[in-house]
C-alpha cells in the first residue's frame, strides 16, 4: 500500500517577499517521497485552506511534515490559525485524555493520531550556533526545545516525532544547495524508518 504524507507549507508573505524558500524545501521533499513511491500533497498556508479537506488528508497521512520559516522565534500566526482550525477536529484528537471517572489517565494523552508520523523542518537567519551553543542567543536548548510548542501539539494530538531538520543563515550565509542536499538526505533517513 502507498505511504501518503501530508506537506503543511507555511512559507507565508510579509509585504510582497517571503515563502519562495520554504515553498522550494516543501516541493523538495513531495518530489523526493514521490520519487521513494509515496503520494504526497502539499497545503500551503498562504492559498488557505477547507477544514474538512484537511481533517481528511491528515487522516489519510502515514506523515505530516511542517515545513515553516522561523519568525519573531516561532511560526508564522497563519500556522497557528491552521492548527487552530484543522486539529481542533474531533475526528483528530479525543481531547486531553483525562476522565473525571479516571484520575489515572494523563494530561495528553487523548490523540488519536497515534500511528503517525510527523517531521518538522525549518529555515532560520540564525545560525546553527545560535542555538545549540549554550552562550549564544537560544542557549544550547536546540532547534526542538525552540519548538517544543509545536512539539506538544503534535504530540497532544498523539503523532510520533522524527528528527527535525533546520536550515540556517539564510540571509546572512546563504549554504541553499547544500541544504538541499542535506535534507534529501536527512528525509531518506527519517522516512525509513516509517514501517
Amino acid at each position: 500500500m502507498t505511504k501518503q504524507v501530508l506537506i503543511i507549507d507555511a512559507g507565508c508573505k510579509v509585504g510582497d517577499q517571503g515563502g519562495t524558500l520554504n515553498h522550494a524545501f516543501a516541493d523538495l521533499a513531495a518530489q523526493t517521497l514521490k520519487d521513494a513511491g509515496w503520494h504526497a500533497e502539499i497545503t500551503r498556508i498562504d492559498d488557505g485552506w477547507c477544514v474538512d479537506d484537511e481533517v481528511e488528508k491528515v487522516l489519510k497521512a502515514d506523515l505530516l511534515i511542517v515545513q515553516t520559516p522561523g519568525w519573531w522565534m516561532s511560526t508564522p500566526w497563519q500556522l497557528k490559525k491552521y492548527q487552530d482550525e484543522v486539529f481542533v477536529s474531533p475526528r483528530l484528537c479525543g481531547g486531553d485524555g483525562r476522565s473525571r471517572n479516571d484520575p489515572t489517565k494523563r494530561y495528553g494523552s487523548g490523540g488519536f493520531l497515534t500511528d503517525k508520523h510527523y517531521l518538522l523542518s525549518s529555515t532560520w537567519n540564525a545560525p546553527l550556533e545560535a542555538f545549540d551553543d549554550p552562550e549564544q542567543f537560544f542557549g544550547g536548548v536546540g532547534i526542538d526545545g525552540v519548538f517544543l510548542p509545536l512539539h506538544r501539539t503534535m504530540a497532544f494530538l498523539g503523532l510520533k516525532s522524527l528528527a527535525s531538520f533546520m536550515c540556517n543563515d539564510v540571509f546572512k550565509h546563504p549554504q541553499i544547495e547544500a541544504d538541499f542536499a542535506r535534507f534529501v538526505e536527512h528525509l531518506k533517513t527519517e522516512t525509513s524508518k516509517i514501517a
